[in-house]
């Protein structure tokens, strides 16, 4: 590359780490949008979404793209488009984008509109999906010739010829390793947290805890025997402390939903209700409680 081209040069994680920020600055001010109107309900915003982030995003688009030739992530990371670039361009570049993303949600509802008979509503849907296949694979090459060359991250960026220029020449990102580091730690740690934690029996040691300390249901465990239990409104599952699924009885006055019991029982074949001590001495005595 010549010393010109590594002058105006932008690394590949600057351009996608800009992508990144304006996604997630859109989705604030979006979350903001939504704080306002919760009074007035959610209805008309749900069945008008499409039309609010078209709107949305062409007011954010025209005010950081069109008038300073960079977007909000860019800006952060000092990189803008190149200079040059004439405001039509720039102006067409960000009718394309919210047009684009708008017929993507619109699409179901613009082929019904246009098109009653259902054979050609069909075919008309099929059309849409073989689009947006090729548009998939169109993205994926682009991607990978972004990742050979460095140069327009995205489809359209590569039409309208928009490359990726440091706001202030000779600058280049400093990147703390360490930073890395502490994130594939810390992401290791979490993935490895989310596969143990639902092989562990929490109920078993829960179960185990509570022999070991005074109950306040002492009397009632020993007068506990088996009989039909009625479900009442209101009525929580003495397990996961919810509104119990499919509810049933194990031989106490108490209820707990039938995935709860079942898996507890079949986990620990000594399973005590937590409340009452009452131990299930077999599988016949769980049955569905009494609708009342």
């Amino acid at each position: 590359m010549a010393a010109l081209d590594r002058d105006v040069y932008v690394p590949r994680i600057s351009q996608l780490d800009a992508m990144f920020l304006d996604s997630e600055v859109y989705s604030l001010i979006k979350s903001q949008l939504m704080k306002c109107v919760r009074y007035f309900g959610h209805g008309f915003v749900t069945r008008m979404e499409p039309e609010v982030d078209a709107a949305l995003k062409y007011i954010i688009l025209k005010y950081t793209v069109q008038k300073t030739r960079g977007s909000v992530g860019q800006q952060l990371l000092q990189v803008n488009y190149q200079e040059g670039v004439s405001y039509r361009k720039l102006s067409n570049y960000i009718n394309v984008i919210v047009l684009v993303n708008w017929l993507k949600e619109r699409s179901s509802l613009i082929t019904s509109i246009f098109s009653c008979k259902d054979n050609v509503r069909k075919t008309v849907s099929e059309c849409i999906g073989v689009l947006e296949i090729a548009f998939q694979v169109i993205h994926v090459m682009n991607l990978l010739a972004f990742l050979h060359r460095g140069l327009y991250p995205t489809v359209p960026e590569r039409l309208f010829g928009l490359r990726h220029v440091p706001s202030i020449p000779n600058t280049s990102r400093r990147i703390s390793y360490a930073y890395f580091t502490r994130e594939l730690l810390w992401h290791g740690f979490a993935e490895l947290l989310g596969f143990i934690l639902p092989l562990i029996n929490i109920q078993y040691f829960h179960n185990a805890i509570k022999k070991f300390l005074p109950s306040l249901n002492e009397d009632q465990n020993d007068t506990t025997q088996e009989t039909d239990v009625n479900f009442i409104h209101g009525t929580t599952c003495v397990i996961c402390n919810k509104s119990p699924v499919l509810p049933h009885g194990f031989g106490c006055q108490h209820i707990a939903c039938y995935f709860c019991i079942y898996s507890s029982y079949a986990t620990g074949p000594t399973f005590t209700c937590p409340l009452c001590n009452h131990q299930i001495e077999s599988k016949v005595q769980i049955v569905p409680a009494n609708m009342s």
